[in-house]
Protein backbone atom coordinates (compact mmCIF):
# COMPACT_ATOMS: atom_id res chain seq x y z
CA UNK A 1 0.00 0.00 0.00
CA UNK A 2 1.46 3.48 -0.74
CA UNK A 3 1.68 6.83 1.16
CA UNK A 4 -1.85 7.93 -0.46
CA UNK A 5 -3.49 4.95 0.33
CA UNK A 6 -2.30 4.73 4.00
CA UNK A 7 -3.30 8.33 4.40
CA UNK A 8 -6.59 7.98 2.33
CA UNK A 9 -7.61 4.74 4.76
CA UNK A 10 -6.56 7.02 8.31
CA UNK A 11 -8.50 9.79 7.14
CA UNK A 12 -11.43 7.56 6.29
CA UNK A 13 -11.51 5.66 9.71
CA UNK A 14 -11.06 9.45 11.44
CA UNK A 15 -14.20 10.77 9.58
CA UNK A 16 -15.98 7.33 10.82
CA UNK A 17 -14.89 7.21 14.51
CA UNK A 18 -16.09 11.02 14.89
CA UNK A 19 -18.66 12.32 12.48
CA UNK A 20 -18.52 15.99 11.31
CA UNK A 21 -19.45 18.47 14.04
CA UNK A 22 -19.30 15.94 16.58
CA UNK A 23 -17.81 16.76 20.27
CA UNK A 24 -14.43 14.47 20.93
CA UNK A 25 -13.69 14.97 24.98
CA UNK A 26 -10.05 13.45 26.50
CA UNK A 27 -10.07 12.47 30.02
CA UNK A 28 -8.59 10.44 32.99
CA UNK A 29 -10.26 7.77 34.90
CA UNK A 30 -9.59 8.07 38.64
CA UNK A 31 -10.92 5.81 40.99
CA UNK A 32 -12.95 5.93 43.91
CA UNK A 33 -14.56 4.05 46.76
CA UNK A 34 -16.94 2.04 44.72
CA UNK A 35 -14.47 1.59 42.05
CA UNK A 36 -13.75 -2.04 41.22
CA UNK A 37 -12.05 -2.00 37.86
CA UNK A 38 -15.49 -0.87 35.82
CA UNK A 39 -16.31 2.82 37.53
CA UNK A 40 -14.72 6.21 38.44
CA UNK A 41 -14.75 9.63 38.23
CA UNK A 42 -13.34 10.97 34.89
CA UNK A 43 -11.35 14.00 35.24
CA UNK A 44 -9.01 16.34 33.35
CA UNK A 45 -11.74 16.61 30.65
CA UNK A 46 -11.21 18.83 27.62
CA UNK A 47 -12.57 19.24 24.45
CA UNK A 48 -10.22 18.56 21.66
CA UNK A 49 -13.03 19.14 18.60
CA UNK A 50 -16.80 20.25 18.58
CA UNK A 51 -18.16 22.96 20.90
CA UNK A 52 -20.01 20.87 23.40
CA UNK A 53 -18.03 20.61 26.77
CA UNK A 54 -18.58 18.26 30.12
CA UNK A 55 -18.02 19.39 34.05
CA UNK A 56 -14.37 18.84 34.49
CA UNK A 57 -15.15 15.58 37.20
CA UNK A 58 -18.16 12.96 35.95
CA UNK A 59 -18.49 9.80 37.00
CA UNK A 60 -18.27 6.68 34.20
CA UNK A 61 -19.26 3.44 34.15
CA UNK A 62 -18.25 1.04 31.79
CA UNK A 63 -20.77 -0.12 29.02
CA UNK A 64 -18.69 -3.23 27.00
CA UNK A 65 -18.47 -6.67 27.75
CA UNK A 66 -14.77 -7.24 26.24
CA UNK A 67 -13.06 -4.10 26.04
CA UNK A 68 -10.01 -2.84 28.29
CA UNK A 69 -10.65 -0.78 30.94
CA UNK A 70 -8.79 2.74 30.40
CA UNK A 71 -7.39 3.21 33.75
CA UNK A 72 -6.18 6.16 35.10
CA UNK A 73 -2.96 7.01 34.49
CA UNK A 74 -3.44 7.89 30.64
CA UNK A 75 -5.90 10.24 29.50
CA UNK A 76 -7.78 8.85 26.31
CA UNK A 77 -9.69 10.71 23.65
CA UNK A 78 -13.74 9.69 23.19
CA UNK A 79 -16.51 11.40 21.47
CA UNK A 80 -19.84 12.29 23.19
CA UNK A 81 -22.74 10.97 22.04
CA UNK A 82 -26.26 11.30 23.38
CA UNK A 83 -27.47 8.16 22.04
CA UNK A 84 -27.20 4.32 23.72
CA UNK A 85 -27.36 2.19 20.53
CA UNK A 86 -23.94 2.05 19.51
CA UNK A 87 -23.62 -0.20 22.52
CA UNK A 88 -26.61 -2.54 21.99
CA UNK A 89 -27.01 -5.73 20.49
CA UNK A 90 -29.99 -5.18 19.41
CA UNK A 91 -29.97 -0.97 18.04
CA UNK A 92 -33.80 -1.68 17.43
CA UNK A 93 -34.30 -1.75 21.39
CA UNK A 94 -33.45 1.57 21.67
CA UNK A 95 -36.53 3.50 23.44
CA UNK A 96 -37.02 0.70 26.05
CA UNK A 97 -33.04 -0.38 26.52
CA UNK A 98 -32.70 3.09 27.36
CA UNK A 99 -35.68 3.46 29.48
CA UNK A 100 -34.25 0.55 31.36
CA UNK A 101 -30.93 2.29 31.30
CA UNK A 102 -32.52 4.90 33.49
CA UNK A 103 -34.48 3.15 35.72
CA UNK A 104 -31.74 1.09 36.88
CA UNK A 105 -29.39 4.30 37.50
CA UNK A 106 -32.37 6.02 39.27
CA UNK A 107 -33.24 3.45 41.32
CA UNK A 108 -29.69 2.04 42.31
CA UNK A 109 -27.19 4.81 41.33
CA UNK A 110 -27.14 7.61 44.48
CA UNK A 111 -27.32 4.25 46.88
CA UNK A 112 -24.60 2.61 45.82
CA UNK A 113 -22.40 6.20 45.95
CA UNK A 114 -23.69 6.73 49.24
CA UNK A 115 -22.07 2.75 50.68
CA UNK A 116 -25.75 1.22 50.99
CA UNK A 117 -24.33 -1.70 49.54
CA UNK A 118 -20.73 -2.01 50.43
CA UNK A 119 -17.63 0.12 49.13
CA UNK A 120 -16.40 -2.83 46.14
CA UNK A 121 -20.47 -3.66 45.25
CA UNK A 122 -20.01 -1.15 42.24
CA UNK A 123 -19.62 -4.02 39.56
CA UNK A 124 -22.91 -5.21 40.63
CA UNK A 125 -24.53 -2.01 38.87
CA UNK A 126 -21.56 -2.78 36.13
CA UNK A 127 -23.01 -6.63 35.73
CA UNK A 128 -26.78 -5.12 35.17
CA UNK A 129 -26.09 -2.46 32.54
CA UNK A 130 -23.77 -4.79 30.15
CA UNK A 131 -27.37 -7.13 30.43
CA UNK A 132 -29.17 -4.26 29.41
CA UNK A 133 -26.41 -3.85 26.37
CA UNK A 134 -27.69 -7.28 25.45
CA UNK A 135 -31.89 -6.62 25.37
CA UNK A 136 -33.32 -8.31 22.73
CA UNK A 137 -36.75 -6.92 23.19
CA UNK A 138 -38.02 -9.57 25.53
CA UNK A 139 -38.14 -9.78 29.39
CA UNK A 140 -36.91 -13.10 29.29
CA UNK A 141 -33.34 -11.66 28.16
CA UNK A 142 -33.56 -9.38 31.75
CA UNK A 143 -33.94 -12.57 33.75
CA UNK A 144 -31.10 -13.22 36.55
CA UNK A 145 -28.05 -14.59 34.84
CA UNK A 146 -25.67 -17.21 37.20
CA UNK A 147 -22.64 -16.30 39.32
CA UNK A 148 -19.66 -16.49 37.19
CA UNK A 149 -17.78 -16.83 40.18
CA UNK A 150 -17.23 -19.31 42.92
CA UNK A 151 -17.97 -16.79 45.74
CA UNK A 152 -19.27 -12.93 46.27
CA UNK A 153 -16.74 -11.57 48.42
CA UNK A 154 -18.16 -7.98 47.66
CA UNK A 155 -21.51 -8.35 47.74
CA UNK A 156 -21.63 -7.28 44.14
CA UNK A 157 -23.65 -10.24 42.48
CA UNK A 158 -26.19 -9.96 45.53
CA UNK A 159 -26.58 -6.73 44.28
CA UNK A 160 -26.65 -7.21 40.36
CA UNK A 161 -29.55 -9.70 41.37
CA UNK A 162 -31.19 -7.65 43.36
CA UNK A 163 -31.40 -4.85 40.58
CA UNK A 164 -32.45 -7.74 37.63
CA UNK A 165 -35.00 -9.01 39.94
CA UNK A 166 -36.65 -5.55 39.83
CA UNK A 167 -35.98 -4.89 36.04
CA UNK A 168 -37.25 -8.32 35.73
CA UNK A 169 -40.28 -8.26 38.44
CA UNK A 170 -41.28 -3.99 36.72
CA UNK A 171 -40.52 -5.24 33.39
CA UNK A 172 -44.24 -4.63 32.07
CA UNK A 173 -44.77 -1.03 34.17
CA UNK A 174 -41.56 0.51 32.45
CA UNK A 175 -42.47 2.86 29.46
CA UNK A 176 -40.32 3.14 26.97
CA UNK A 177 -40.39 6.48 27.16
CA UNK A 178 -39.02 6.67 30.87
CA UNK A 179 -35.84 8.89 31.53
CA UNK A 180 -35.01 9.83 34.73
CA UNK A 181 -35.59 13.54 35.99
CA UNK A 182 -33.00 13.48 38.12
CA UNK A 183 -29.73 12.52 35.82
CA UNK A 184 -28.49 12.95 32.58
CA UNK A 185 -27.11 9.65 31.13
CA UNK A 186 -24.62 10.57 27.89
CA UNK A 187 -21.72 8.55 26.61
CA UNK A 188 -18.57 8.49 25.71
CA UNK A 189 -17.91 6.20 22.39
CA UNK A 190 -14.44 5.16 22.53
CA UNK A 191 -11.90 6.74 19.98
CA UNK A 192 -8.87 4.49 20.62
CA UNK A 193 -9.19 1.08 19.91
CA UNK A 194 -9.78 -1.96 22.69
CA UNK A 195 -10.52 0.81 25.07
CA UNK A 196 -14.03 1.23 27.16
CA UNK A 197 -16.62 3.14 26.21
CA UNK A 198 -18.20 4.50 29.19
CA UNK A 199 -21.24 5.94 30.32
CA UNK A 200 -21.67 9.20 32.08
CA UNK A 201 -23.79 10.56 35.19
CA UNK A 202 -24.92 13.90 35.69
CA UNK A 203 -27.25 14.85 38.29
CA UNK A 204 -29.72 17.51 37.04
CA UNK A 205 -29.80 21.31 38.13
CA UNK A 206 -33.43 20.57 39.17
CA UNK A 207 -34.33 24.44 40.40
CA UNK A 208 -35.79 25.09 37.36
CA UNK A 209 -39.68 23.24 37.97
CA UNK A 210 -40.62 20.39 35.36
CA UNK A 211 -43.16 21.87 33.13
CA UNK A 212 -46.27 19.76 35.44
CA UNK A 213 -44.94 21.54 38.46
CA UNK A 214 -44.56 24.93 36.88
CA UNK A 215 -47.81 24.60 35.73
CA UNK A 216 -49.27 23.58 39.12
CA UNK A 217 -47.37 26.90 40.23
CA UNK A 218 -48.90 28.86 37.92
CA UNK A 219 -52.57 28.16 38.07
CA UNK A 220 -52.04 28.77 42.10
CA UNK A 221 -50.66 32.25 40.84
CA UNK A 222 -53.62 33.03 39.08
CA UNK A 223 -56.19 31.29 41.61
CA UNK A 224 -54.60 33.54 44.17
CA UNK A 225 -55.02 36.75 42.08
CA UNK A 226 -58.17 36.48 41.31
CA UNK A 227 -59.38 36.12 45.40
CA UNK A 228 -56.92 38.77 45.36
CA UNK A 229 -59.19 40.79 43.20
CA UNK A 230 -62.35 39.69 44.53
CA UNK A 231 -61.20 40.78 48.43
CA UNK A 232 -60.84 44.42 46.72
CA UNK A 233 -64.10 44.51 45.39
Amino acid sequence: MNLQSILTAAALSACLAAPAGATVVQGTMTPTNYFLGYMGNMTGVTTVSGTETLPDTLFAICVEHSAEFPGWTAAYQYTLTDSFAPFLRSPGTIDMATALLHYVVDGYYASLMQGSYGAAAGYGLNKAVWQITDFDGTRASMGIQPNEYDSDPNGSYALYTLIMSDVYDNFASISPSYRSARYDIRFLEQDDAGIQSLAIITERDNEVPEPSSLALLLAGGIGLAARARRKQA
